[in-house]
């Protein structure tokens, strides 16, 4: 009979009044890759709880042989109205925590297409990302279509990850 033991570290950043999930960090192999994937919208984790979407990151990345993730989001808010100062705040972190990946996972979705707000800020980090050395990496699922947040059900069970390039994104003020 084999008995196996892990432990999954978890550190949760909010801001002081708790309606911004900045980081959620979660390592289970300090050895092994590092991935940070950012996603449109903060869920529900906590340090305690995993919702699907964060089951899903852990589980895939886990088949993938990283050892641990740092999830962020373009929009932080978790309760009230994306602000100037959270928003402001989520680039600097994002920035932060970019040197310390080896791969970066762009998983906003593919309804970001609609979303002006959410292009402008994946247009910042994709310039903060030009002076960073990390791959980035998206989703794509088995007919070839790439994209994809964690919960789409063509790819929650498996991730092919593949190249990301940063589409021409028109400025918007």
């Amino acid at each position: 009979m084999k008995t196996l033991k892990s432990i999954i570290k978890t550190e949760v950043t909010y801001d002081d009044e708790m309606k911004n999930k900045y980081i959620v960090k979660k390592e289970w192999d300090k050895a092994k890759r590092k991935a940070l994937i950012l996603m449109k919208n903060a869920g529900q984790t906590d340090d305690v709880v995993q919702d699907q979407t964060t089951m899903y990151v852990l589980n895939n990345l886990a088949k993938l042989d990283y050892g641990s993730v740092i999830i962020m989001n373009l929009f932080p808010s978790i309760e009230g109205k994306d602000t100037n100062e959270s928003a402001t705040e989520n680039l600097k972190c994002i920035q932060e925590e970019l040197m310390k990946v080896d791969d970066v996972i762009i998983a906003v979705g593919t309804g970001i297409e609609t979303n002006k707000e959410a292009q402008k800020r994946l247009h910042m980090i994709g310039a903060i990302l030009l002076d960073k050395k990390a791959t980035t990496l998206q989703i794509e699922c088995p007919k070839g279509k790439r994209g994809f947040h964690p919960l789409y059900p063509a790819v929650k069970n498996g991730w092919k990850l593949v190249p990301y390039e940063f589409p021409f994104v028109e400025q918007v003020d």
